[in-house]
């Protein structure tokens, strides 16, 4: 295929490749939407929009960022804060067919689905209790049921990311071990 791109070459973080090749081969063959919260500069996009391509099904793929970064020292000195959108749009030019952009905070975009909409959603922006939990509940009224809610960095920083996790799903999460010992997150709904 000629529209793919080497997603290794993009900066960033990704470790979940498993969470996203089951996403796809889950998928229906009809009409499928995924949504990834927290794309930084495409890495994870770009492996995800291949996926798609190679997989020949009709999956609309929405990627929701601000684009502006964090608090965190990774992203404020990065050299590309200033335009991470730019970047982004570059890194994913040679997939940009399977991908739609939505530049907003993430409780903000989750409003432009509807209910019981989405068939895999992954959570990946901020890594704090509060945001996790206010994702978690933005996102998961848009799952269908039988669809895949699932995140990273699970045991980020002081916990928040599990604790928010157990509390909204306390039976029905599962933590799994992703590329280089990093840990995600994954639950049915």
């Amino acid at each position: 295929m000629n529209d793919l791109v080497d997603w290794r070459s993009i900066p960033g973080w990704f470790a979940f490749r498993a969470a996203y090749e089951d996403a796809v081969a889950r998928a229906p063959d009809a009409k499928a939407q995924f949504v990834e919260v927290g794309s930084w500069k495409g890495r994870s996009t770009a492996f995800m929009a291949n996926e798609i391509a190679r997989s020949g099904k009709d999956i609309m793929f929405y990627a929701v960022d601000t684009w502006e970064g964090s608090e965190e020292p990774e992203h404020k000195d990065d050299p590309d804060i200033a335009r991470l959108f730019e970047v982004f749009t570059a890194n994913l030019n040679p997939v940009r067919r399977y991908v739609r952009p939505i530049q907003k905070p993430s409780v903000e975009a989750a409003l432009m689905f509807p209910a019981e909409s989405l068939d895999f959603v992954w959570l990946d922006a901020g890594h704090s209790y509060d945001d996790v939990k206010a994702d978690i509940a933005a996102w998961l009224p848009r799952m269908k049921p039988g669809s895949v809610l699932g995140g990273d960095d699970v045991y980020w920083g002081d916990g928040g990311v599990l604790r928010a996790v157990q509390e909204a799903f306390p039976d029905q999460y599962e933590i799994k071990l992703g590329e280089g010992g990093w840990a995600y997150w994954e639950a049915k709904v």
